[in-house]
């Protein structure tokens, strides 16, 4: 059954009374004549981006009738899919097993592990802050759900539609009401399953045309957890798809995406995880080149979970992850 606008709606709300959704704006502080913005989204439930579409993914099929109490979800995830997947089946009373890189964080599979729910754990190099491929991992949920697809149900996050659709019918809006009624010049964000990129181009392709969505894309032999470039790794169908959406793709380093992560902190505040300092170091090179404007982009999570990765990559000491992480949690419950 193909889902209306009435259901999407339906499930939006559903969301927001279970605290995903509706994250707070903030304004940052930037040299220039540029207005930027960033949507804090470790203030969802399950702190981060990917609590929406994980929600509208698991509702999504519910609603359509490929997903009951009966089945169990495989989904392959480099970190928060995993997380949000894992914890949203667990409020819904749905069994999941979810595939994670070896080189994901520690704390992103011992969150996994909390949920209750089932880690599948890749072979490779465990060393915080290894590359990360998630190819494998995706290829071992398409065989697991192969064996018997009666009871397994892969949501397939890199091509579900629900993914693009959960931040059309919620991110786009958010965003809009909180800029009351402006709109952004550019919008700036990450490549991962594309699911945050197409849903916010496809919403603002339609409510301002005039808009400029603008793809941030790790480089080659990146250690970014969640994102992908794409000459290295397939390409998501929802990328595919939706490519004519997309203006203009940036190529940022691990070294910016670093770079940000200590200036957001030591300038706004705000202790991030390092796809939030790639889609900083991307509005950065968009702010360089504009005299004005207004730019939104998405900081999908925080640096809670990246301990063991920041302590290792040494982009911060032991003293100052310690010293700063409590801005986190008193952010959230100011």
């Amino acid at each position: 059954m193909k889902l209306d606008d009435s259901t999407y709606l339906r499930i939006r709300d559903e969301a927001y009374s279970l605290g995903i959704g509706n994250t707070p704006l903030a304004r940052l502080d930037l040299d220039g004549g540029v207005e930027i913005f960033a949507k804090l989204e470790y203030f969802n439930r399950f702190r981060s981006v990917k609590d929406r579409a994980s929600f509208f993914m698991i509702r999504g099929m519910i609603y359509e009738g490929h997903l009951s109490k009966d089945n169990v979800i495989v989904e392959a995830s480099s970190g928060n899919t995993g997380i949000a997947i894992a914890n949203i089946a667990s409020l819904l009373g749905i069994k999941a097993e979810m595939i994670i890189p070896a080189g994901s964080s520690e704390e992103t599979k011992e969150a996994i592990r909390q949920s209750g729910q089932t880690l599948i754990e890749m072979e490779g190099d465990r060393t915080p802050g290894a590359r990360i491929s998630i190819d494998p991992a995706i290829a071992r949920a398409k065989s697991i759900v192969k064996s018997n697809p009666q009871k397994y149900v892969n949501l397939d996050q890199y091509s579900n539609p629900n993914n693009t659709l959960s931040h059309y019918y919620t991110t786009g809006p958010e965003i809009t009401r909180d800029l009351k009624g402006e709109m952004p010049s550019h919008v700036v964000v990450g490549i991962g399953t594309g699911g945050t990129l197409t849903g916010l181009a496809k919403y603002f392709k339609t409510v301002s045309p005039e808009t400029k969505v603008i793809a941030v894309e790790p480089a080659p032999d990146h250690h970014i957890q969640g994102l992908k470039n794409l000459s290295v790794s397939s390409v998501p169908k929802l990328i595919e798809k939706n490519r004519n959406l997309v203006d203009e793709w940036i190529s940022v380093s691990d070294e910016m995406a670093i770079a940000e992560v200590r200036n957001l902190l030591w300038e706004n505040r705000l202790f991030v995880g390092l796809s939030s300092g790639a889609n900083m170091a991307g509005v950065r090179i968009v702010a360089k080149r504009i005299r004005e404007g207004r730019i939104v982009t998405i900081f999908p999570d925080s640096a809670e979970k990246y301990r063991s990765v920041y302590l290792a990559r040494k982009i911060f000491t032991e003293e100052e992850f310690d010293a700063n992480i409590h801005l986190v949690k008193e952010l959230r419950n100011a």
